[in-house]
């Protein structure tokens, strides 16, 4: 189940906006900005997909290298995903049993169900849905355009 609640305001929109419930602001934990290196275990498209997705996510500031396991799975999943996804566009959507007893789904539909929700779920945790960007605050030091929007 997810987390229950309104979504925390972040601490520089609530710097922004002032406390006036006076509650003491709650502590982050932060780590140091930088993009990880990739594995060298990733498979072609697994790779591809880091290549695409990391400088742009570095360059909005919100990767550390600690990341490197989430991003790893991510790309992976991605890459599973993408397998699936051309095997059942090259194959019948629903295959003949082994013993004969009529049809049933694709085995590729298990593969292609489990790595598309993996993907989902860490697209929002890395901030590569539009939904989660909104979300998220950028990095301290980033000087942009929209700054006094909440003002």
């Amino acid at each position: 189940m997810g987390v229950r609640g309104p979504v925390p305001q972040p601490d520089t929109v609530r710097a922004l906006r002032g406390n006036p419930g006076g509650r003491p602001a709650p502590k982050r934990v932060t780590a140091t900005p930088g993009a990880p290196s990739a594995p060298s275990w990733l498979d072609t498209e697994a790779r591809a997909e880091w290549r695409r997705i990391v400088p742009e996510l570095d360059r909005l500031g919100v990767l550390a290298k600690v990341d490197r396991a989430a991003l790893s799975t991510y790309c992976a999943a991605w890459s599973k995903f993408v397998a699936a996804e051309q095997l059942l566009q090259g194959d019948d959507l629903v295959a003949e049993r082994r013993a004969g007893n009529g049809p049933a789904k694709h085995p590729a539909w298990q593969v292609w169900r489990e790595a598309a929700t993996t993907v989902a779920a860490l697209a929002k945790e890395l901030f590569i849905t539009p939904s989660s960007r909104l979300r998220s605050v950028k990095p301290e030091g980033d000087d942009d355009e929209g700054d006094d929007i909440l003002d």
